[in-house]
């Protein structure tokens, strides 16, 4: 996915300007999971004590956030059945902790593609339409739809036939990470 982050800061003179423009510094794409990819924008390894104390990604980010931090995040998930159909799960867990490193520690392996997080997730259909797999139901989604995921064992499942595109604010939730 091609995506633009723009940067704004303060220079010397105490005006506002632009700090950075272009790519995000970390996209990883999943080839064994069928081409999702994840587009890191921005991480606050924690909270920050000014708005110009803001962080930035650190290129080794964790799938989670650490102690009192945040991730933002744009994921693309292509339609189911459109990725390898001889991936097995180990595969796409060893792909994403080689890129990911923390990964397996909220997959379960039993369960394709359901994970858990210690973290509030915020959220939002950018484009196409997803369905929120829970252990008890799940709810379809469409685009301008949002959701708060709370610590819950969960998995995206794009039943469609386009790209969905999604948008995240994971704040870890005080988990051991």
């Amino acid at each position: 996915m091609n995506a633009r982050r723009v940067v704004t800061g303060i220079n010397a003179e105490g005006k506002s300007v632009v700090v950075s423009d272009g790519g995000p510094p970390r996209s990883v794409t999943l080839e064994s999971g069928g081409g999702t990819s994840m587009t890191d924008l921005w991480h606050l390894p924690a909270p920050p004590k000014s708005p110009a104390d803001g962080g930035d990604l650190d290129h080794h980010a964790n799938l989670v956030p650490p102690p009192g931090g945040t991730h933002w995040r744009v994921t693309e998930f292509p339609p189911e059945g459109t990725g390898p159909t001889d991936a097995e799960p180990g595969d796409i867990i060893a792909e994403l902790n080689e890129k990911m490193p923390d990964w397996a520690d909220h997959f379960d392996m039993s369960r394709p593609g359901m994970h858990k997080t210690e973290t509030i997730d915020f959220g939002v259909v950018l484009s196409g339409e997803i369905w929120l797999e829970l252990d008890e139901g799940e709810v379809h989604l469409e685009a301008g739809d949002s959701v708060v995921q709370r610590g819950t064992m969960h998995a995206w499942r794009n039943r469609s036939d386009a790209p969905c595109i999604m948008s995240f604010v994971l704040i870890e939730a005080g988990g051991s990470n």
